[in-house]
């Protein structure tokens, strides 16, 4: 009897690692078709000055500095804002108040490296990859994207952008080898809860509506918008 029990457990164990294995798999190799080359975004309609581009924050080193991973989603942006001079760029993070401002370290990071001021946008209540996709479409008015990630993040923010009636093509970053493990382990619940939120109506938290951006104005007047300060 004993045996039997333990059998039946080992078995929906099993089953449960498949099925979580199954829709991990899913998750990433549907975001294939939808990872670009900058040559590829240029030879198509994703090449458009309407179309921006969207970098999501990745945390930052004493409110001065990205880190390591946000560092190489800011190179990766560089590379498509040298390509595309004209489109606009999206900092999407974290601006919890005047001592953690994601956004304003992502768009100095893009400044320094020679990018014009005015086309640097500033989302400062993008607090999740949801929230950052959610607010593009609903509060600032994007239809289509270029989103900027690593890899690992990148196929779920993909899924999370078609469950939204976002169309997105993606462009991934530079990897961070010493990190990668850990968060290639952490996307793997992640994508989970994504899978749910998309497919089977999981409800996130409502993200804040607030902090529209004119994107016919310069995007310096994004900078002085204050959260929680």
């Amino acid at each position: 009897m004993i045996l039997s029990i333990f059998k039946a457990i080992i078995g929906l164990a099993s089953l449960g690692l498949l099925l979580i294995l199954a829709i991990n798999l899913w998750v990433i190799v549907s975001a294939q078709f939808q990872t670009k080359t900058p040559q590829q975004i240029q030879a198509s309609d994703w090449a458009s000055d309407q179309v921006p581009i969207l970098v999501l924050g990745a945390g930052i080193i004493d409110n001065k500095e990205p880190s390591k991973v946000l560092a190489g989603r800011l190179n990766s942006a560089l590379t498509l804002a040298q390509t595309f001079p004209n489109k606009a760029l999206i900092m999407s993070g974290d601006h919890t108040n005047q001592y953690y401002n994601e956004v304003a370290v992502m768009k100095d990071y893009l400044v320094q490296h020679g990018v014009a001021s005015k086309r640097i946008y500033l989302d400062h209540a993008g607090y999740s990859t949801y929230d950052s996709l959610y607010r593009l479409k609903h509060v600032l008015g994007q239809e289509r994207v270029i989103i900027v990630t690593q890899g690992y993040h990148l196929s779920r923010a993909l899924m999370l952008a078609r469950g939204l009636g976002l169309e997105a093509v993606g462009f991934a970053a530079e990897e961070t080898e010493s990190t990668r493990f850990k968060r290639e382990f952490r996307e793997v619940g992640a994508r989970l809860k994504d899978f749910a939120v998309t497919y089977l109506g999981y409800q996130m938290p409502q993200p804040s509506l607030d902090y529209p951006i004119d994107f016919s104005q310069s995007g310096d007047l994004t900078d002085r918008i204050k959260v929680g300060d």
